[in-house]
């Protein structure tokens, strides 16, 4: 415990920083959902089938899986902030529209009709009769809403949105759980405050609020006052940042959202600031298409990417060819079907492999993966996500080999060896300079139908980008033929171990490479 709060105080100034973005996304998307929610809740009522037509709408938005959501408006309006708020406040709306519908609707008549035969107007009936008896179930739909988003707001992060869900996830991928619960924990409390808050609120507009003893209502509005004044102080602290960041010039570095590429990011960043006067910003991404839809849209500048992956799954090759004949091919038709270009590669090459447990391996006889066909159908094999529905992965693999697996788990790389060495699995598919192999002495089977592509590092970026912004390009082409696996493997293990942060333990590897200087 001791140790946590220790690792807890160290991470603070990024504990601030997420808990600002999260802040701002779901405060935003609520905020939006509350404007647009409560009123269509209102109009509904007049109409039977409108209701039925309207609540349907809102609930489907509900059941499509929020990272799919995430995931299909990234082409219409790139990564950020700006999506984020747009899917959190489509999954905010139902219960919003649903209680603010049920709430008045529950009014009942007879008050109703008390208020029309004093004078009141049907807007003075619904101001001053129907939604204060209302607000407490509105109110409800509020707080559900607003807990559930805060929640929901964590895959944010997937996007390129930031919040707490980023150092979720980095906790994830590097089997760190106190990072883990570093971005957890102020989840929780966050969204405990914000319903403890929006509690006070509800107390004082509901009619018996109100009529409240004096001391108690003193009290609800004090608290709502202390509750305004942090908001306005957050709000213009986060404005403020985001000015100082528009006006100052920045290269944005995208990556994926697991431990190699975070380390290629962030290695990055480090050269384009030690050689150039721009600012880094790394921007943490999901796998798959993500980051490359965002560097063809324009949201990220510069991004580290496989040369396998290029060719299989983004060009969709499925002839097999030498490292030199990928890039070339990639390369030419990068630049002539989608404005993208990539520099020399990085001199190591981190390739998809089959690992098991030595005496595992031992047990079965198994040397190279054509051995694992004997014994697959009584084994489980476990993946990243992204390895099962690509063909230079498992969909290639099965057919190439001709295996078939008793099951097929998928699951963020992070937790695949974790599950290998706990043997909740017999086989993972894992990445060759992932850290953990040696930690664990894991053997990797050999791939000796030379199935996979080569899966050299490659900095990619617009087509032209050399010519704009050439200083930023020198200084990462500095990264060309400067790491082989072994140092690649060190860099995954050491930032996994989390000794130091993965910041220094990068500049450090920098400076003894001669790559940058003190």
């Amino acid at each position: 415990m001791n140790s946590f709060i220790r690792y807890f105080i160290d991470k603070l100034p990024e504990v601030h920083i997420a808990l600002m973005q999260h802040i701002e996304i779901t405060g935003l998307a609520v905020a939006i959902a509350i404007l647009i929610g409560v009123p269509i809740g209102i109009v509904i009522i007049k109409n039977e089938q409108l209701s039925k037509i309207v609540l349907t709408v809102a609930g489907v938005f509900q059941t499509i899986p929020s990272l799919a959501l995430f995931g299909l408006i990234i082409p219409i309006m790139g990564i950020g902030v700006a999506p984020a708020v747009f899917v959190l406040f489509l999954y905010s709306l139902l219960p919003i529209i649903t209680n603010t519908y049920i709430g008045i609707k529950g009014v009942d008549k007879s008050t109703i009709q008390a208020a029309v035969g004093m004078g009141m107007t049907n807007f003075q009936v619904l101001i001053k009769v129907k939604l204060p008896i209302a607000v407490a179930v509105i109110m409800g739909g509020i707080r559900i809403s607003t807990v559930a988003t805060i929640g929901t707001a964590t895959i944010a992060a997937l996007i390129g949105a930031g919040g707490l869900g980023e150092l979720i996830f980095r906790g994830i991928s590097t089997s760190n759980n106190n990072l883990v619960l570093t971005g957890a924990i102020p989840t929780a409390i966050l969204a405990f405050v914000a319903n403890y808050f929006l509690g006070v609120l509800e107390k004082v507009l509901t009619p018996t609020g109100m009529l409240a003893k004096p001391k108690e209502k003193k009290k609800n509005i004090k608290i709502l006052k202390i509750a305004i004044v942090f908001l306005a102080v957050g709000i213009g602290y986060r404005s403020y940042e985001n000015y100082k960041e528009k006006n100052t010039p920045t290269i944005i570095v995208g990556h994926k959202n697991y431990n190699e590429q975070r380390i290629l990011g962030i290695m990055m960043s480090q050269v384009i600031e030690a050689y150039t006067p721009y600012k880094a910003k790394t921007v943490e991404l999901g796998t798959g298409t993500v980051i490359f839809q965002a560097l063809k849209s324009g949201d990220i500048d510069v991004y580290p990417e496989y040369t396998g992956v290029a060719y299989a799954a983004y060009l969709g090759k499925k002839e097999k060819a030498d490292a030199k004949t990928v890039f070339d091919i990639i390369k030419d038709e990068y630049n002539e079907n989608h404005n993208l270009d990539i520099r020399n590669p990085m001199g190591f090459e981190n390739t998809y492999a089959f690992a098991m447990k030595p005496e595992v391996a031992e047990k079965y006889g198994i040397k190279n993966i054509s051995d694992l066909k004997k014994y697959a159908n009584n084994m489980i094999l476990s993946g990243p996500h992204e390895f099962m529905e690509r063909e230079d992965g498992l969909l290639g693999i099965q057919r190439a080999y001709n295996i078939k697996f008793k099951s097929i788990l998928s699951m963020d790389q992070g937790l695949v060896i974790n599950s290998l060495v706990s043997d909740k699995i017999e086989v993972a598919l894992v990445y060759s300079t992932d850290g953990l192999i040696a930690k664990h002495k894991l053997q990797l089977l050999e791939d000796d139908l030379k199935f996979f592509p080569p899966y050299e590092v490659v900095v990619t970026m617009r087509k032209g980008y050399e010519n704009l912004k050439s200083n930023v390009i020198a200084s990462l082409d500095s990264l060309v033929n400067s790491l082989n696996e072994n140092e690649m493997q060190e860099l995954n293990l050491l930032a996994i171990e989390g000794e130091k942060p993965i910041e220094k333990i990068i500049n450090d590897f920098l400076i003894n490479k001669g790559i940058i200087k003190e």
